[in-house]
């Protein structure tokens, strides 16, 4: 059995005529015969009786009718959610975010995703670098914006923007108006770092590896679980933080923050989009990569 059969006998159960069943769905007469005389084969059953002008459904062929238009709904229903697929009608669209991404890059892009895109619903999940690779990893989402590049064979990373971390301390801090300091300096102050696997902390090590000092010599003060307790603690007046710039621009312009600029020290890092390597992409995913770039590579 196929659908085309089953197309067939619906038309030829509402118009009553083998012709005329057939002539709706473009086929021929005998065409027509041959498809029911195998169905009713396979069926084991007769499912039309014929009279001389037209045809008649049998109780086997009533049965048959309703499951068949069932079938054929659904058959436009699976037509019209693919077709809303590939034209992002109604799609729900599931991605992850580490906490800078998250929080200071995806909120701005929404306007125009909506407007170029208004099928799209966007459903993001945020957790540290490791946390939302590791959903990504169980198809938990389709997508991952992160501030770090993990080792992995299942999942593909691919640069986005670059991002520096900036030394801010508050504003009754010595350092406040200082134009530079030293790494000695900087391994003698109580520091405020993120948790362990969030991309920042993961930076400011190699940066500090790349510079001949080990990050255990740093005196941390606190470990943080998100970038804006980071911010609320250093302005409180307790230590000082290496945070994305991306995030403390507002705090910078009000005066509730200072930027302290360390002596040969350059703490940079990637934004990256990463998707699992083995995946399709759908179309909603493609769309939002397109308006990433788009947004933040002009």
């Amino acid at each position: 059995m196929n659908l085309r059969q089953i197309e067939l006998f619906v038309a030829i159960a509402e118009t009553g005529s083998f012709s005329r069943g057939a002539e709706r769905i473009c086929l021929t007469q005998s065409t027509a015969s041959q498809h029911m005389a195998t169905l009713e084969e396979e069926m084991g059953t007769v499912l039309f009786d014929r009279l001389g002008r037209g045809v008649l459904l049998t109780s086997g062929g009533e049965k048959f009718l309703q499951h068949a238009r069932r079938i054929l709904s659904e058959r436009d229903a699976l037509l019209q959610s693919m077709t809303d697929f590939r034209g992002f009608g109604n799609t729900l669209l599931k991605i992850g975010a580490s906490n800078i991404p998250a929080n200071y890059l995806i909120p701005p892009l929404l306007a125009p995703l909506k407007e170029n895109f208004p099928g799209i619903t966007l459903n993001m999940i945020t957790g540290d670098t490791r946390d939302i690779v590791a959903r990504l990893e169980q198809t938990e989402i389709e997508l991952a914006i992160v501030g770090n590049c993990l080792t992995s064979k299942k999942v593909e990373f691919v640069p986005l923007m670059t991002d520096s971390l900036v030394l801010i301390v508050g504003s009754k801090h010595r350092w406040r108006n200082k134009d530079f300091i030293s790494l000695h300096d900087l391994v003698s102050e109580p520091i405020v770092i993120r948790e362990e696997g969030s991309g920042s902390g993961q930076t400011l090590d190699d940066a500090l590896r790349l510079m001949g000092h080990n990050p255990a010599d740093l005196k941390v003060a606190a470990r943080l679980g998100n970038n804006e307790a980071v911010l609320q603690a250093v302005a409180s007046g307790f230590g000082c933080a290496f945070v994305s710039e991306l995030s403390v621009k507002y705090n910078l312009a009000s005066g509730a923050l200072y930027k302290v600029k360390v002596k040969k020290l350059a703490v940079e890092r990637q934004i990256w989009v990463a998707k699992l390597k083995a995946r399709s992409q759908s179309p909603a995913a493609l769309a939002f990569k397109e308006a990433l770039v788009s947004y933040y590579q002009g």
